[in-house]
C-alpha cells in the first residue's frame, strides 16, 4: 500500500442549510504499481478528494496514510504556468527545484508535441499548456503521479499519446492515481477504479471485476393496474410504457433466476450516477 484514506469529509459553507459535502466519507487504498482512477462526473468530490490528499486543502474529518516516504508529482485540474516566463525558462525552473528531473526526456516530449521552446507561456493554447505541464512533471522521477483530469483539453491523437505515457508509468516503477470522467480513457488505462458520486464513492474495485458483477434486467409491466411488479434490488436505468430497466448485481439476478443481459461500463457508469436506486418496494401499476 502506496496512500491509504480512510473516512474522509470535506465539508464547505456554513450552517445546517448551506454545507456542501463535497467528499463524505470516502475511504480507498492504493498499492504500489497501481493505475487508480477515481471517476466521476464534474462536481462529484474528485478535485476535493485529491486536495485534501496533497494538503492543499483541510480536511474536516478522517485519515490520509502514506506508506513510508514518496515523491510525489502532481498534475493538477487547472494548467496554470508562470505566463510571462518562456517554455525553456519554464523547464530550467522546474530542473532547479526538482529532485531527479530528467531535462533529456523533457526536451524530447517538447519537441514531439511540437511546442516552441522561445514562445511565453501565455502565447501557448490551452492544449499546449497542458501538453507542456505534462512533459515537466513526467520527466520527473517520482513514486506517486496524481493527475486530476490530465488529459482536458488535449485533441484526440496527442491524448492517446498521453495515455501511453501514463500507462507506461507502472512499468518504470511509479503508481498512478488519477480523475477522469472520461470513460474511453479510464477503461483503456486504470486497473482500477472507484466511481464517485455526489460526495460518496458507490463501486470500487478492479475495472474488468465491477464490469463483470453487474448486469441489466428487463422486467415487463402489465397493462392490469392490479398486477404487483416484482421487487428489484438495483438501478432503474430506463422505463419504456411497457418494460423498466435495471442495472442490478449478476449475483442478485442469478439469484432470483432473472434473465439477465451484459451491461457496457458506460451504462453501468450512468445507471449508477444518474439512475433511480431502488429499495426493494412493491411497486404497482
Amino acid at each position: 500500500m502506496i496512500l491509504k484514506v480512510e473516512n474522509l469529509h470535506k465539508y464547505y459553507g456554513y450552517g445546517r442549510k448551506n454545507v456542501i459535502k463535497a467528499v463524505n466519507g470516502v475511504s480507498f487504498e492504493v498499492q504500489e504499481g497501481d493505475i487508480f482512477a477515481l471517476l466521476g462526473l464534474n462536481g462529484a468530490g474528485k478535485t476535493t478528494t485529491i486536495r485534501c490528499i496533497l494538503g492543499l486543502c483541510k480536511k474536516d474529518s478522517g485519515d490520509i496514510t502514506y506508506n513510508g516516504k514518496y515523491k510525489i508529482a502532481y498534475v493538477p485540474e487547472g494548467k496554470d504556468l508562470y505566463g510571462s516566463y518562456k517554455v525553456k525558462k519554464m523547464i530550467e525552473i522546474t530542473k532547479s527545484i526538482t529532485q531527479e528531473f530528467d531535462e533529456n526526456k523533457c526536451l524530447k516530449y517538447i519537441n514531439e508535441f511540437k511546442i516552441p521552446q522561445n514562445e511565453r507561456v501565455l502565447s501557448l493554447s490551452n492544449g499546449q499548456k497542458t501538453q507542456l505541464y505534462l512533459s515537466l512533471v513526467l520527466s520527473q522521477k517520482a513514486d506517486l503521479y496524481i493527475f486530476d483530469e490530465p488529459t482536458w483539453g488535449l485533441d484526440p491523437v496527442v491524448r492517446n499519446r498521453i495515455l501511453d505515457m501514463i500507462k507506461a508509468i507502472p512499468l518504470e516503477g511509479g503508481t498512478v492515481f488519477y480523475t477522469s470522467h472520461i470513460l474511453s480513457e479510464v477503461e483503456r488505462v486504470a486497473d482500477k477504479v472507484a466511481i464517485m458520486h455526489q460526495g460518496r464513492i458507490l463501486e470500487i474495485g478492479y475495472l474488468d471485476d465491477i464490469k463483470e458483477s453487474f448486469c441489466a434486467v428487463t422486467i415487463e409491466r402489465s397493462a392490469s393496474k392490479s398486477s404487483t411488479v416484482p421487487e428489484i434490488d438495483g438501478y432503474l436505468y430506463k422505463s419504456t410504457e411497457g418494460e423498466d430497466i435495471y442495472i442490478v448485481k449478476k449475483a442478485y439476478a442469478e439469484e432470483r433466476h432473472l434473465d439477465f443481459q451484459p451491461v457496457p461500463f458506460e451504462v453501468l457508469f450512468e445507471a449508477l450516477v444518474l439512475g433511480q436506486k431502488s429499495q426493494e418496494q412493491d411497486k404497482t401499476v
